[in-house]
C-alpha cells in the first residue's frame, strides 16, 4: 500500500510540473513534431499504444522507465518511408542493463525532407509567377538523441528519465535545444500495468542561429496494458491503450480538445505464438495500423503499416538483436 501511495504522489507531482510549464507561455506549434512519429515497427503496428508496454530497445522513446524491463542488451534500427516517400525517417536504439536493477539506453531519431523549394519574392511581391531562377532547392533535417536511465524501486514500480538533445537544420539555418522526459511504470495487478511518460517536462527550448527561439511544450502520455498468457496455445495476447495530452491549442490536428488542451488516443493488440511469430493491429488517432514480427536466435524483424486519411500510407521496418 505504501508503494502505491508513493507512486501516486510521484505521478501527481510530475503532472503538476508539466501543467505549470504549460502555463508558462505559448509554444511554437509543431516545433517538436518530428519526435511524434515513434520508434520501432512493433509499437507502430500496435497503433503506437506502447507507453505501458515499453519492454524492448525502443523503450527509451516510449517510456524511459521501461528501459529497466529489457532483459538483456539489445540494439535496434528502423527505417520508414512515411507518406509515400516524401519523408525519410530513421531511428536507432541501444539498451544496456546493469546488475542491481538499473539500465540505460541511447536512442537517436532523424527525420529528413529533401527538395524543398525556397522562393525569393523580395521584388515585385504583388506578382506571383513561376520563375525557376528564383527557386532554391533545400533540405530539412531534424535530429534528436535521448540518453535514458531507469531503475526498479520495487517489484512493481519503475522510474526513468531522458536527457534529450535536439538539433535541426533547414537550408543554411540551424538550431539546438535541450530537454528532459520523466517516466513511470507500475504493475497495479497481475498482468496489468499503468504508465506515464511526461515529455519535455520543463519545456524544451530551441535556439536558432538567427536568434529566434522556439519551445516544445510538455506532452503527457498515459497508458495501460494487459498481458494474457494462453498456455494451451503457447501464445500471449497484449492489449494496450494510450492517450497523449498536449497544451499547444492543436484543435485542428488532434482528436479532442478542451480549450487549449488537446488529446489523441491509441489502442493496440499483439498476439505472439511460441515467442517466435507476432501479429499486430491498432488504431492511431483513429487511423488503422497493422504489423507482424519474427524472432529467432536473438534476432527480430518487425514490419508496420500505417494508413492515413489524406496522405499515402506509411511502411516501417525495424530489425533488432538481443545479446
Amino acid at each position: 500500500m505504501a508503494v502505491r501511495k508513493s507512486c501516486l504522489y510521484i505521478l501527481v507531482a510530475l503532472l503538476a510540473v508539466a501543467f505549470a510549464a504549460a502555463e508558462a507561455g505559448a509554444a511554437n506549434k509543431y516545433a517538436g513534431e518530428f519526435l511524434t512519429h515513434g520508434v520501432g515497427a512493433r509499437p507502430l503496428g500496435m497503433g503506437s499504444a506502447f507507453v505501458a508496454v515499453a519492454d524492448d530497445a525502443s523503450a527509451g522513446y516510449w517510456n524511459p522507465a521501461g528501459v529497466v524491463d529489457v532483459p538483456q542488451k539489445e540494439v535496434q534500427l528502423m527505417h520508414s518511408e512515411t507518406f509515400g516517400d516524401v519523408v525519410n525517417y530513421d531511428t536507432g536504439a541501444y539498451v544496456h542493463p546493469f546488475s542491481g536493477g538499473g539500465a540505460m539506453a541511447i536512442t537517436v531519431v532523424r527525420l529528413a525532407v529533401d527538395d524543398i523549394p525556397f522562393t525569393d519574392f523580395e521584388s515585385d511581391e504583388d506578382r506571383i509567377y513561376y520563375d525557376p531562377a528564383r527557386i532554391n532547392w533545400e533540405s530539412d533535417a531534424e535530429t534528436a538523441a535521448l540518453v535514458s536511465y531507469a531503475r526498479k524501486l520495487s517489484d512493481d514500480l519503475r522510474l526513468g528519465g531522458n536527457l534529450k538533445i535536439v538539433w535541426k537544420s533547414i537550408g543554411d539555418y540551424s538550431c539546438y535545444g535541450l530537454g528532459f522526459d520523466l517516466g513511470a511504470k507500475y504493475d497495479v495487478w497481475k498482468n496489468t500495468t499503468i504508465a506515464a511518460n511526461l515529455q519535455d517536462i520543463t519545456t524544451t527550448f530551441l535556439v536558432w542561429d538567427t536568434k529566434e527561439r522556439e519551445r516544445i511544450m510538455p506532452t503527457v502520455k498515459l497508458g495501460a496494458a494487459y498481458t494474457q498468457p494462453i498456455p494451451s496455445m503457447e501464445s500471449t495476447i497484449v492489449v494496450a491503450a494510450d492517450m497523449d495530452v498536449r497544451f499547444e491549442n492543436r484543435i485542428t490536428a488532434d482528436q479532442y480538445h478542451w480549450g487549449e488542451i488537446t488529446a489523441d488516443t491509441h489502442v493496440g493488440l499483439e498476439a505472439t505464438y511460441k515467442k517466435l511469430v507476432s501479429i499486430r493491429t491498432g488504431l492511431a488517432m483513429g487511423q488503422l495500423t497493422a504489423g507482424a514480427g519474427l524472432k529467432l536466435a536473438g534476432f527480430s524483424i518487425d514490419y508496420a503499416f500505417g494508413k492515413h486519411e489524406y496522405l499515402d500510407s506509411s511502411h516501417r521496418v525495424s530489425a533488432a538483436y538481443a545479446f
